[in-house]
């Protein structure tokens, strides 16, 4: 159960990526054309692009970090011959990943309220909202460390660690 609630929120973190990357790619063209060919550009056209980055790069990150997706630097764990110690380094760096993340979501929250009470300035909405995205990106990480598996592949704990073959770059 666990599996399948997990699987249909990141899947509704896809479609927001989806949505919010369309989203932004209309506003800037908008934004284009209104200040460039008819002299009168949209007050509200930055703000809600910078929103909507901010809150495309935390959920992109945890998405990234549910496919197993970030970049790694591998040259240590290449070098270790040893499975079990290999293993070990690897359960420790998630370790700290996870304490990382566990600061980042109680700090992101601080900020969250710190700024909620305060408007944007075009929009008028909460400032919060933007700020929103790091506890959200945050939880999002720790569930996808939590629960690492992707819906028709079987990936190892925590993580795979290895560049893909040459020339398969999906």
């Amino acid at each position: 159960m666990a599996n399948k609630s997990r699987d249909i929120l990141f899947r509704a973190v896809e479609v927001f990526l989806s949505i919010a990357l369309l989203v932004v790619f209309a506003e800037v063209v908008i934004e284009v054309s209104a200040r460039y060919v008819f002299h009168a550009p949209l007050p509200w056209g930055a703000e809600v692009s910078q929103t909507l980055l901010v809150w495309i790069t935390f959920l992109g990150s945890a998405e990234a970090a549910r496919r197993r997706e970030h970049m790694s630097v591998t040259l240590v764990l290449d070098a270790i011959r040893s499975k079990k110690l290999r293993r070990i380094l690897e359960i420790a760096a998630t370790l700290i990943i996870a304490v990382f993340l566990v600061i980042g979501t109680w700090s992101g929250w601080q900020v969250v309220t710190r700024t909620w009470s305060m408007r944007t300035t075009s929009l008028q909405m909460p400032a919060g909202l933007l700020y929103l995205a790091l506890p959200v990106g945050f939880v999002l990480m720790i569930l996808a460390l939590a629960f690492p598996s992707i819906p028709g592949e079987q990936r190892d704990l925590p993580g795979a660690g290895q560049a893909p073959p040459a020339g398969d770059w999906r």
